[in-house]
């Protein structure tokens, strides 16, 4: 079965739709906006490549959310060294062989780290 490439689009978008240049929308309203934690269990991390490569914008995008981070939690990555880390555990990282894999990669490390955050508190509302 294909995977939704419309859905995909818009969980690339979250890393726009978030910041200050987009939406500037939380990012618990722009997982529930995409519907990821419904879509998740329909992709890989593999599945983004292919529309990463298409459209570098989103490469951009994911970069300058990484940069702009302002919390102690998730997930990191390092543009020149293709490299994805946790912010909770320093010491380890993972390289990966193109710009494109290690992007797909922390988008989804750090999307399914923050919808966890985000199912925990809603439970304990």
């Amino acid at each position: 079965m294909a995977v939704d490439e419309a859905r995909l689009v818009g969980i690339l978008r979250i890393g726009h739709d978030t910041s200050m240049r987009g939406e500037g929308i939380s990012l618990r309203d722009a997982l529930m906006r995409s519907g990821y934690d419904q879509f998740r269990k329909e992709f890989r991390p593999s599945d983004l490549v292919p529309l990463l490569r298409a459209s570098p914008d989103y490469m951009k995008q994911w970069i300058m959310y990484c940069e702009d981070k302002r919390t102690r939690g998730g997930f990191w990555v390092r543009e020149d060294s293709f490299e994805v880390g946790s912010l909770d555990s320093p010491d380890a990282t993972v390289r990966y062989d193109s710009l494109e894999v290690a992007i797909a990669e922390f988008v989804v490390r750090e999307l399914d780290y923050w919808s966890q955050v985000s199912r925990r508190t809603r439970r304990l509302n």
